[in-house]
């Protein structure tokens, strides 16, 4: 019977042609920050079950090449992915059945398209050879077993409105973000990490001393988008405001109800 080697070798899929996309340019840093700064969630899970459709990516190892060229010509530790490919033949029921106990690690940002991060790339390219000859003899497509996965959630309008905002208005508007409040649960199989957002702010559109303020993630939104409604510029309400009000540990927006 030929081997999965030989499969990938002479049957070439549509699917495999596809590139494999790098885990790190899921989190893109700009303007001085980074998308994992406004990681508010973490979700954890250990021995789950994994649809090797959904696995996009990598973090480096074989990231730029198609998933066909990683198992024939990988260009990182090509003697490992041989390995990989004989030890399937010896027990290929280690995919399957439990065996592989978090061998392969997984990340997302969305919970749709997963990525290898932190082990596994070689047991990746080959599990999902192995769950496409599978499916194609018998009509059903595997779920590789024994898969430890991280969903990472992030406050995506926080982002989008930072980066905005230092976009555009950082010569008169300092930002910072810190996360903060870790609380961590855990129950069997699963963790869960949370944390807040605790922005800085100090705005020197008014002249003299500038205004400042800690705001929380909703707070910080309702601030930038009044700013950014403004095109940086202080509305007449808060002149108004900003003659009446002397703390300068106010920052002038319309707060949240």
């Amino acid at each position: 019977m030929p081997t999965l080697f030989d499969d990938v070798l002479t049957t070439p899929q549509p699917w495999s042609q596809q590139v494999i996309a790098e885990w790190r340019d899921v989190f893109p840093a700009q303007h001085g920050a980074n998308l994992d700064d406004f990681v508010v969630r973490e979700c954890l899970r250990r021995n789950a079950l994994m649809d090797m459709r959904s696995v996009v990516g990598q973090s480096d190892h074989y990231a730029g090449q198609s998933w066909r060229d990683a198992a024939l010509a990988p260009q990182y530790k090509p003697g490992k992915m041989r390995a990989v490919f004989a030890q399937y033949e010896r027990n290929p029921d280690y995919y399957f059945n439990g065996e592989l106990d978090n061998g392969i690690v997984l990340s997302s940002i969305d919970g749709h398209d997963w990525y290898t991060d932190g082990g596994g790339n070689h047991r990746t390219v080959l599990a999902k050879f192995a769950c496409d000859r599978i499916a194609r003899r018998t009509g059903r497509y595997p779920l590789v077993r024994g898969v430890s996965t991280c969903r990472y959630e992030a406050d995506m309008q926080a982002w989008l409105l930072f980066c905005q905002l230092r976009e555009r208005h950082a010569q008169l508007i300092s930002v910072a973000v810190t996360r903060e409040d870790r609380q961590r649960t855990d129950v069997a199989g699963a963790t869960d990490i949370t944390w807040r957002l605790r922005f800085f702010v100090l705005d020197r559109r008014f002249g003299g001393i500038p205004r400042a303020g800690h705001l929380d993630a909703a707070c910080f939104c309702a601030y930038a988008r009044h700013v950014l409604a403004h095109d940086g510029k202080p509305s007449w309400r808060d002149r108004v405001l900003d003659c009446l009000i002397g703390d300068p540990d106010r920052l002038m927006y319309r707060p949240v109800a």
